[in-house]
């Protein structure tokens, strides 16, 4: 009778003589110190993590020969974080303790983002009342949801890519 084989031996069978190239490990491990570094940011930012930790790892990175790399994966994670429609008070105070960026220029370069997504939003509200007037929808309780509209969306999201974009600029300068 023939042997059955299960599936884990057929998979070790096919790939006993694989092995991956030194590039491709360190690319490997780079992606895992990246994904790290960002779960460290966002642990930070939902209070599970003081900042003592992160400067810690960071410290760790730094006897390891990577702290540009990490420093540089840490910029961009906290950047990303960026809403120009909500408070960043905190991110601003802990961009500031992790980089040294002033807050006052980190504010300045969130001012014309959120300039920008309120003009965003209130042209599409009124865009909205339009539309619902021309629907016969008129009156001082009709209250258009810009927030509803997938248009706002897919506006919000390109309004929060350039603000991430300028807001590392001004981290990395």
């Amino acid at each position: 009778m023939a042997e059955i084989k299960s599936t884990i031996d057929l998979i070790m069978e096919r790939t006993k003589d694989l092995s991956a190239s030194p590039e491709e490990r360190e690319a490997w491990h780079r992606q895992e110190r990246e994904k790290h570094l960002r779960g460290l940011i966002q642990r930070l930012l939902d209070d599970s993590l003081t900042l003592d930790d992160v400067k810690d790892e960071l410290e760790r990175e730094k006897k390891g020969g990577r702290a540009a790399e990490a420093l540089g994966t840490l910029k961009t994670a906290l950047a990303a974080h960026v809403d120009p429609d909500s408070d960043n008070e905190r991110l601003f105070r802990i961009v500031h303790e992790l980089t040294g960026t002033p807050e006052r220029r980190l504010q300045e370069t969130l001012q014309p983002c959120q300039a920008e997504s309120y003009a965003k939003k209130m042209a599409l509200t009124e865009q909205q009342r339009g539309e619902l007037a021309s629907a016969g929808i008129a009156g001082s309780a009709v209250e258009p949801n810009p927030e509803a509209d997938p248009q706002w969306k897919a506006q919000k999201e390109q309004v929060q890519a350039a603000c991430t974009q300028r807001f590392l600029a001004v981290i990395n300068s």
